[in-house]
């Protein structure tokens, strides 16, 4: 059996402790596992129905950019809230599995829908007249069942934090939308250098240079 195989047979003893997480939480949970041999269609195992997706749907947005950010050093991610697109209010904790060389082969995710607690403390708080601003702040996260949701979403958020469109981009301006877009983890996506390309209508080669001028700065 070759390593690819091990890490997926690793993957595969956490499947029951999945059906067990929801069985005990009820229908507002879902649990994930993701094989990251292929962040671009990593979801393996899925029970649950809190964020739609189906088998083969890729890595999130903001796992995506830890991975960037910490590689094998990532730390697991426990007990923080997200909001959707779709205006869900999601508790989630995301633990990251190793194999016998403690490389990070995939993580088990698991999302409570906290939409409707989020609603009764709201009224709650009207009724007894909690000042806002009091609760915790909340993350933004994509759940994508493809990866070009994914890159799409990157791609829009990037643009807004450089605040220039893209035909009136300066080089200085091309360069730091390509550093954000690697922050977030962006080129750990197949295809990516080329789709980026031709979003700043430069050649694949330039990406490169940009890249490397960002390792050097």
């Amino acid at each position: 059996m070759d390593k690819k195989q091990t890490n997926r047979k690793i993957l595969e003893n956490y499947f029951q402790m999945a059906d067990m997480i929801v069985h005990t939480f009820g229908p507002q949970c879902e649990v994930v596992i993701h094989d990251l041999a292929d962040v671009q269609s990593s979801l393996i195992y899925i029970n649950g129905t809190v964020t739609n997706r189906s088998l083969g749907a890729p890595v999130t947005d903001v796992v995506l950019k830890e991975l960037r950010k910490s590689g094998n050093d990532i730390q697991d991610m426990l007990g923080y809230t997200i909001k959707t697109k779709s205006n869900q209010h999601i508790k989630t904790s995301t633990m990251f599995i190793r194999n016998e060389d403690n490389d990070v082969i995939g993580y088990i995710g698991i999302n409570y829908d906290m939409t409707a607690f989020k609603y009764i403390q709201n009224v709650l708080d009207d009724f007894i007249g909690a000042k806002p601003g009091l609760a915790n702040d909340e993350m933004n996260e994509s759940y994508a069942n493809n990866v070009e949701e994914i890159f799409e979403q990157i791609i829009q958020s990037s643009l807004l934090e450089v605040h220039v469109p893209v035909e009136k981009m300066s080089r200085q301006d091309k360069i730091r939308f390509v550093q954000i877009l690697d922050d977030k983890g962006i080129f750990l996506i197949h295809g990516a250098v080329d789709k980026v390309s031709d979003i700043l209508h430069v050649s694949k080669q330039t990406i490169y240079n940009y890249l490397d001028v960002i390792k050097n700065s």
